[in-house]
């Protein structure tokens, strides 16, 4: 008997529900990598770093090419749900262990090419079992975003980053520093997997059904391209500045990704666990509300953290990773920046990725990753504090095309952009400057410490946060008068 299809209208109780364990998802997702990333960082030279970024981002790019968006097409199938499972999680282990082989063939080619990582081939080689074990991880999260299943999907990710990290930093507290953070990223997909399908009951059996194949290539074909520009747009500028700069820059440039992929990394796990199902079985009518909430809750959200970056960039940078890393830190703010405007992107990207328009946002995407790189190729030799603007506006450029394809599923967008984003953010960046220079004031001539500069971290955090809490009341005021009908005309 053909399992039924849950409640198509998840109400605001529902919403709200995988609003918070979608922020926990986020905040935990954010906030342990990097906490892990900073032990490391101080242990390990920042060469021995970019060398394990450039492995992973060539893992990322080859991942791309194993048919990911089978994901989202399992979202869109209505019917026969059990055997088209079969057939996604047959193509994604055939391609994840096809593309494993790859990866160890262009190792040798990345060592030779890329300055300061001729050390670390055993390392890049390793990672590469990265692209099977997160592949194979798409099959029962899709049967998990079907049921709705908010909590399991967001415990698994905060429980794999905590053992795959307490592995990792076992090994460093043991003299291996480098094996350590190798450990780290390879079981943080093999947890993943492990925790996604261990008592779920959503892992099926690989077996390839033709008709259920054809039923699924167009839209996994448009949405694995989708996935694939999107680790391009990722990762691969990462590749360019390793090859045109070398490992140190590469590092520097991989500290400030890293706080673009923080906000970039919360966006997706909101997309993941509550826009992309909401929005699968959403009724006509319904997309209006559940993107002006998707932006509220990026802005609440994302908004906040962009705005303490930019606000206390360089404080930040050097008290987290130390003064050694003092040169990513302009670089690290216009990156969040960038990020919170790809964030905002995320909830129309969301829409249209289970609305069968990947083909529309396969386009946008592509001609972001496109003028990304093209700027990467010709502002990084000038320096990476130019190129980080150029690719802040690129953001801003792809979310504004985005908004623009669901304008007929929200209309009033910039309206709502004004209301829900421009507004709110304005507030928390104000808040978060004005936080940071009174802090300065009052901290003049003290010694720069760990407690002055987490003085200047609260002090711009919660000016920003009551900045916020105050533009939610303007903001529901506005919209009360924009709702106000107007007087008719006298005779």
């Amino acid at each position: 008997m053909p399992r039924t299809f849950p409640d198509p209208s998840p109400g605001a109780g529902r919403f709200l529900h995988g609003a918070a364990w979608s922020a926990l998802n986020a905040a935990a997702g954010a906030l342990l990598p990097l906490g892990i990333f900073v032990i490391f960082a101080r242990w390990l030279p920042a060469a021995e770093i970019g060398a394990v970024a450039l492995a992973v981002a060539v893992s990322e790019i080859i991942k791309a090419f194993g048919l990911p968006g089978l994901y989202e097409a399992l979202l869109q199938q209505r019917e026969d749900r059990q055997r088209a499972a079969e057939t996604a999680l047959a193509c994604l282990l055939l391609g994840g262990f096809g593309l494993f082989g790859l990866h160890l063939l262009l190792t040798p080619l990345l060592v030779w090419l890329v300055p300061g990582v001729e050390q670390a081939g055993l390392a890049i080689a390793v990672l590469g079992l990265r692209i099977p074990l997160d592949l194979a991880a798409l099959q029962p999260q899709a049967i998990l975003a079907e049921r709705l299943s908010f909590r399991r999907l967001a415990l698994r990710s905060i429980l794999a980053t905590t053992g795959a990290g307490a592995a990792g930093l076992s090994l460093l507290l043991a003299g291996h520093p480098m094996a350590g953070l190798v450990t780290y990223q390879l079981g943080l997909s093999a947890l993943l997997l492990l925790l996604t399908a261990a008592g779920t009951g959503t892992l099926v059996w690989p077996r390839l059904h033709r008709d259920c194949l054809r039923r699924l290539r167009q839209e996994a074909a448009h949405a694995s391209a989708v996935r694939l520009v999107a680790a391009v747009n990722n990762y691969l500028d990462q590749v360019l500045v390793a090859g045109l700069l070398g490992g140190l820059q590469l590092a520097y440039y991989n500290l400030a990704k890293r706080v673009e992929t923080i906000l970039i990394t919360a966006a997706a796990s909101f997309g993941g666990i509550l826009f992309q199902p909401v929005f699968a079985r959403r009724r006509p009518g319904d997309t209006a509300e559940g993107l002006r909430r998707g932006l509220m809750v990026l802005t609440a959200s994302c908004g906040l953290a962009t705005a303490v970056i930019m606000a206390t960039h360089l404080r930040l940078i050097t008290l987290v990773f130390g003064p050694a890393w003092a040169e990513a830190a302009p670089v690290a703010a216009l990156l969040a920046l960038g990020g919170f405007l790809r964030a905002l992107g995320s909830a129309h990207g969301s829409l249209l990725s289970v609305s069968g328009r990947n083909r529309q946002l396969l386009r946008v995407s592509l001609c972001s990753a496109g003028s990304g790189l093209a700027l990467v190729l010709l502002l990084a030799p000038v320096g990476l504090i130019p190129c980080a603007l150029a690719l802040a506006l690129r953001s801003l450029g792809s979310t504004a095309a985005m908004a623009w394809l669901t304008r007929h599923d929200l209309p009033g967008t910039g309206r709502v952009y004004a209301l829900e984003v421009a507004l709110p953010f304005g507030a928390m960046l104000a808040g978060a400057w004005a936080g940071e220079a009174l802090a300065g004031r009052v901290l003049a001539g003290a010694e720069q410490d760990l407690a002055s500069g987490l003085l200047t971290l609260a002090a711009a955090g919660t000016a920003a946060t009551g900045l916020m809490l105050l533009s939610f009341g303007l903001r529901l005021l506005c919209r009360r008068w924009f709702a106000m009908p107007r007087p008719a005309p006298q005779a």
